[in-house]
């Protein structure tokens, strides 16, 4: 076993076997591509990058009326000399800052170039994901191959990084920051084995990567660390691999070199620069981290990311560096003077003591320290921490081996294996790729390209992976086709998503429908209207008494949120209200209905827009809707939206036509939003024959119809309106119908129980 981990022997993969442990790479570097993760920063993304392209790379934002001014104003400069204000417009630029740019751009790009017809082709973000991803795996594998790790444990490595990380890999800019960590660190292992030159790669490695992603500032983190270490370990090079003084020279050159390219060759220039530490070190900053995704990496409720295989990795790395220490004792000692004459003498067959590359080591720890206090760093710490513990384990492995040699031949060196062996290996490594190819491909299969249940319309790869399908984009449309316009009160993570679905200005490039927040959080907005944004979305003051006095909320309460919340929207001039569907039961939204003036005026399966009234924007909105002058993306919206208003009418005959309207919207598309709707209808008694008409139908042609249902799209939400159904109807038969009440009673539990095994099965 030990043979195949000495480098200075022929390893059992050479050659042609290497096509199994490359296919072994590409196998784990496609399934670390394959975790389900939200996409709430693709779609700034997106909406980021179209901007780009029209408009070029700007300060100011197009889409938040409560964004950053772009700067410095004349204000700002005036206390500088007037000779002075040109240089610092172009080298010191405020307002909005995104160091993203380079990758927004990217995503638009490539969506727009593969799509067809003027549609865009979403997938290719996926696409992009591979690529990067297995980039990333390609160059992890090298830098252990060149700090002198044989090719089976180097692919190992390879392929435990990605699989590490993978639940932290979405369609964002941070991805290339996973990809670029390697190759920084292959520069550095390069520069250090084969020629300092390398070094110089540092300068483009850099400047591609602070206009991908602000992840940049880790070149200048790590190359602190690599020069200091190699300028220790000078004057022990015995015992230490080190670049010595030239090496450590041209280091400092490179990164100085690197620094100055950064400022350039970046559109923000030295803003680029300031603003990272603005958001890293700056008083608000520890506020900004509240987000999930900086917590700690062993934070067990964290929702962002799974951290077992990371803490696996983590107890691995500490066993594996446990046994190099002790293989690092185990150099024969002085009473053994001819074995070390043997060894320092080192002939061909013998067994070399290795160097200690005291760099990349430090390099590694440092990284698996980050994502220990950072769970978003979980990626490029596996990166970093896998070619190393790779080979610790391979000396560790070699050491113990030469030395049992030693003791039994008196000659330190690794033993050989047996062909045999080699070829049982080769099976081995075969059938475990094969293995898990066919699993994980016959899974990708099942989850992303078969019918999916949960949403039988978006439903592309994209869509599936990134939870696309709950995005507004239907909505859009909605604000789109009937020039909505104005300022808007939205959920934080749904503002990319609705700037991208606006057709924005084509001289300005802002969007007609003004967010008031989004996902870009500190590189377009200060901190006090992040504070205003969660302040108004908690519900404000009344809230705030109600949880310090510990008691719940009453109706009373809620009027005075709806009170409150209405005054805060009319002073920030705000006449639209955008929540997605599973905000119907927070406090916001259950405020904001209260008062009077603001109506629903657009319902569909995942949001819901209502307009204020006292605007005339939203009483022309809502009586165009009224009377279906209103462009909806669909019937079903249409429909369901115009029931939803009439419903509440008091008048029978608009209740009659709420409820025509109702049941055309769920026969159209049975959801649990259609079907609640229509069990509000049901609270007229005068339509609460044609309800329960309705409901039994629905539930007979889904009982008779159900195995070819099941085959289709959109059939879970097909199963919860029959689960809705059979628990509404239950109680209305009980005296009625106790052999149906039994019928509908266990077919609500079996629903109830498919449905989870069914979600379970879609996702990943």
């Amino acid at each position: 076993m030990a043979e195949i981990l000495d480098s200075t022997k022929r390893h059992a993969f050479s050659g042609w076997p290497m096509i199994i442990l490359w296919a072994g790479i590409f196998v784990f570097s496609f399934h670390a591509c394959t975790h389900m993760v939200a996409a709430g920063d693709t779609w700034v993304a997106l909406a980021c990058g179209r901007h780009f392209s029209n408009h070029g790379v700007d300060t100011a934002d197009p889409f938040s009326a409560n964004s950053h001014e772009p700067g410095p104003t004349e204000e700002q400069l005036a206390k500088y000399p007037k000779w002075l204000h040109g240089a610092i417009k172009y080298w010191h630029p405020t307002g909005w800052i995104n160091q993203n740019w380079g990758t927004h751009y990217l995503f638009f790009w490539l969506a727009k170039t593969f799509g067809s017809e003027g549609n865009y082709n979403y997938d290719a973000l996926i696409y992009w994901k591979f690529i990067v991803t297995l980039i990333g795996a390609v160059a992890t594998y090298y830098i252990a191959r060149i700090i002198g790790v044989c090719p089976l444990l180097a692919a190992v490595g390879a392929c435990f990084a990605p699989f590490v990380g993978r639940t932290f890999i979405d369609v964002r800019p941070a991805v290339f920051s996973n990809m670029l960590t390697p190759i920084l660190i292959l520069v550095f292992v390069l520069a250090t084995y084969r020629n300092i030159l390398y070094i110089w790669l540092v300068v483009p490695v850099t400047v591609f990567w602070c206009n991908v992603h602000g992840g940049y500032l880790y070149v200048f983190m790590v190359g602190v660390l690599f020069v200091a270490m190699h300028f220790i370990t000078i004057p022990f090079s015995r015992r230490f691999i080190t670049i010595g003084k030239r090496g450590v020279l041209h280091t400092i050159g490179a990164g100085f070199a690197a620094f100055v390219a950064m400022i350039i060759f970046n559109p923000f220039h030295l803003t680029n620069l300031t603003h990272t530490f603005i958001i890293t070190l700056s008083e608000h900053a520890k506020s900004w981290r509240t987000v999930n995704e900086w917590h700690p990496a062993f934070e067990w409720s964290n929702p962002v990311g799974q951290e077992t295989a990371f803490l696996v990795m983590y107890i691995i790395a500490w066993v594996v560096l446990v046994l190099w220490l002790f293989a690092r004792f185990l150099k024969p000692g002085r009473a053994d003077k001819r074995a070390r004459r043997q060894i320092e003498q080192a002939p061909s067959d013998q067994y070399q003591w290795p160097k200690i590359d005291l760099p990349v080591i430090t390099i590694a720890a440092f990284t698996v320290y980050m994502a220990v206090r950072s769970r978003r760093f979980i990626p490029i710490a596996a990166s970093a921490a896998c070619p190393v513990m790779a080979l610790f384990v391979q000396q560790a492995i070699c050491t113990i081996a030469a030395r049992i040699q030693m003791s039994r031949k008196q000659k330190f060196a690794v033993p050989e294996m047996p062909r045999i062996c080699q070829r049982a290996l080769w099976v081995a490594a075969a059938a475990t790729v094969l293995f898990f190819g066919c699993f994980w491909g016959g899974k990708f299969k099942r989850v992303y390209l078969d019918p999916w249940p949960v949403d039988g319309k978006y439903d592309s790869v994209f869509m599936r992976m990134t939870a696309s399908n709950v995005k507004p984009t239907d909505v859009g449309r909605f604000i789109k086709e009937n020039k909505i316009s104005g300022r808007m009160f939205n959920y934080w993570t749904e503002g990319g998503a609705i700037a991208f679905a606006q057709e924005p200005d084509p001289e300005t490039g802002r969007t007609p429908l003004q967010l008031f927040m989004d996902g870009r959080a500190q590189a377009a907005y200060d901190h006090d209207k992040f504070l205003l944004w969660n302040n108004i979305k908690s519900g404000g003051p009344t809230v705030q008494n109600a949880r310090l006095a510990r008691r719940k909320l009453t109706d009373d309460d809620y009027d005075k949120i709806g009170k409150w919340i209405n005054q805060q929207m009319k002073r920030y001039n705000v006449w639209v209200v955008l929540m997605p569907n599973n905000e119907l039961n927070s406090v916001f939204v259950k405020g904001l209905r209260k008062s009077k003036n603001w109506v629903a005026v657009y319902i569909d399966s995942y949001q819901r827009m209502w307009v204020d009234t006292d605007d005339p924007r939203g009483e022309t909105l809502l009586t165009d809707v009224l009377n279906q002058k209103a462009r909806f993306p669909n019937e079903s919206a249409r429909n369901l939206t115009l029931g939803h208003l009439l419903i509440g009418a008091t008048d029978i005959r608009a209740a009659r036509a709420g409820y025509e309207h109702l049941s055309k919207a769920f026969h159209i598309r049975p959801t649990q939003i259609s079907i609640m709707e229509l069990i509000s209808a049901a609270k007229w008694k005068e339509l609460k024959k044609a309800a329960i008409a309705d409901m039994e139908r629905y539930l007979e042609h889904f009982i008779n119809n159900k195995d070819d249902l099941s085959k289709k799209g959109d059939y879970e939400k097909k199963l919860l309106a029959a689960m809705f159904v059979g628990k509404y109807l239950t109680p209305q038969i009980r005296r009625t119908n106790p052999e149906l009440l039994k019928k509908y009673s266990n077919l609500t539990k079996e629903y109830k129980s498919e449905r989870l095994r069914m979600l379970n099965r879609s996702r990943w």
